[in-house]
């Protein structure tokens, strides 16, 4: 990962950020040593608008968020892969529970991995607040695994 040299100097030093497009001098062969002069003078002469840096604080937070955001596109995006799979397979769990990654349906996902193409009944596996009559659930699961033998 890389760490901008601001981070670093800002512990120690006042450093000013700003926009090359308003640090440029005449193109052509030219030392950095006159190019950093120049840059001086207009700073000294308060010509430079210096960019905004938010404070450290600030900018550990974005990070954060922007960490907090990446895992959840992460994790929705392979909600959407098992998903899918489930819908390959002809298994229509979405159909019958209003969230197919709760309890009941990751208990009848996780049974019928570990016993594939057995039949079983439900019943078992449903937890009590689930609002789908059981004789559908049971349809929908018997309805459609294809045997992968």
């Amino acid at each position: 990962m890389k760490i901008p040299v601001f981070n670093i100097l800002e512990k120690t030093y006042f450093v000013t950020l700003a926009h090359p497009k308003h640090t440029k001098i005449q193109k052509g062969n030219k030392p950095d040593r006159k190019d950093a002069q120049w840059i001086c003078d207009l700073f000294t002469c308060e010509m430079i608008k210096p960019s905004f840096i938010p404070t450290l604080e600030i900018r550990q937070l974005r990070d954060l968020m922007r960490y907090r955001s990446k895992l959840t596109n992460i994790k929705t995006s392979e909600k959407n892969r098992a998903l899918n799979c489930l819908t390959i397979s002809n298994l229509k769990l979405d159909d019958v529970f209003s969230d197919v990654f709760g309890k009941s349906s990751t208990a009848i996902i996780h049974h019928l991995l570990e016993h594939p193409g057995e039949p079983f009944d439900v019943h078992p596996l449903i937890h009590d607040g689930s609002k789908t009559p059981v004789e559908e659930i049971q349809a929908a699961v018997e309805g459609g695994l294809l045997s992968l033998k």
